[in-house]
């Protein structure tokens, strides 16, 4: 009885393996993407450049010039506009932003 046990949960373990490997790919910025619209980002930065905002992060003269320095602005904004993002957020939100805009390596 045992053993037929035990290979009833192998089985249904590896079938759980199995299906999840069969999902399609989450989108890695989804995350970023909903913290940005939940914090109003865009929405701020178009009142300072007109737009959807995201002409923040093109225009010709923005302050943002490094990796680093994608990082250290969402930094920047999480506290002076005292949004509650934890470290991992900003991390998210500065990794998707590089990825759509910035393109630092």
């Amino acid at each position: 009885m045992y053993q037929i046990s035990r290979l009833f949960a192998v089985s249904a373990v590896f079938g759980v393996v199995v299906a999840s490997a069969n999902e399609p790919a989450k989108d890695p910025h989804a995350a970023a993407r909903k913290l940005i619209a939940e914090s109003k980002c865009e929405a701020c930065h178009a009142k300072k450049v007109g737009g959807d905002g995201t002409g923040m992060y093109t225009r010709a003269n923005r302050i943002v010039k490094t990796k680093a320095r994608v990082a250290s602005q969402v930094s920047l904004c999480n506290a002076e506009l005292n949004l509650g993002l934890f470290p991992e957020d900003e991390t998210a939100i500065a990794a998707y932003l590089n990825a759509k805009f910035y393109k630092f390596e």
